[in-house]
């Protein structure tokens, strides 16, 4: 009421007593607050359902995580191993090649 008051010249206005007294009558509406509070308990609920879905994404989300860490944690270890094999051959390599090499001694 007070952006009312404010918008419509304060309380010596006519519109405003006239809606005042009009408050006051007998055969005035009233609006019911069970409507307001319906209204409250329906976003509460809304609050809660997207409470729940927040929960479920989160602990979807941190389940990913993990999987993505073992899998990470997998890879590194395979590329660990294929890394020590291939310095493995690459050391057979070198050994085989200094092997093979002939000397021949002309007389």
């Amino acid at each position: 009421m007070g952006f009312f008051v404010e918008r419509n010249g304060g309380l010596g206005n006519n519109g405003l007593i006239q809606e005042q007294k009009g408050a006051d009558s007998p055969n005035a509406i009233h609006t019911s607050p069970p409507a307001t509070m319906a209204s409250e308990e329906d976003l509460k609920a809304r609050i809660y359902d997207l409470q729940c879905q927040l929960n479920e994404k989160q602990e979807e989300i941190i389940k990913v995580k993990v999987q993505m860490s073992e899998e990470i944690q997998q890879l590194k270890s395979e590329l660990h191993a294929m890394s020590i094999l291939l310095n493995a051959k690459e050391e057979q390599a070198r050994r085989s090649n200094r092997r093979s090499k002939l000397r021949v001694y002309l007389p």
